[in-house]
């Protein structure tokens, strides 16, 4: 399985009470708390700072995360970031996310 710091966001392979790159103490924090941060690491203007937040919420399959990344998507010009958003909604899987992936095909093929 694959951990991800709530503070720099950069992923380790283990469970650990301390971030190996930050030194965060991770054991206070819960799935909740980092979706919540993720979520909100959506609104950064960093953009690699955004994409991270995009590939996490992927990655933890954050049903919570649907809507937040669908106005990403549709409020950026940043193609690279566009195709992560569509990723993580597929690896998201759940039902809005589909649904959006499939109103925004249909919109490419109209274009």
């Amino acid at each position: 399985m694959t951990y991800f710091c709530i503070t720099c966001l950069k992923e380790t392979k283990e469970i650990a009470r301390l971030c190996p790159f930050c030194g965060v103490d991770l054991s206070k924090y819960r799935k909740k708390h980092i979706e919540k941060a993720l979520i909100n690491a959506l609104r950064q203007k960093e953009t690699e700072t955004v994409r991270q937040a995009v590939y996490i919420l992927g990655k933890l399959k954050s049903s919570k995360a649907v809507r937040q990344l669908s106005r990403l998507y549709n409020r950026t010009n940043n193609t690279l970031l566009k195709i992560e958003i569509i990723d993580s909604l597929k690896e998201i899987g759940a039902p809005e996310a589909r649904k959006f992936m499939i109103k925004t095909l249909i919109q490419m093929w109209n274009y």
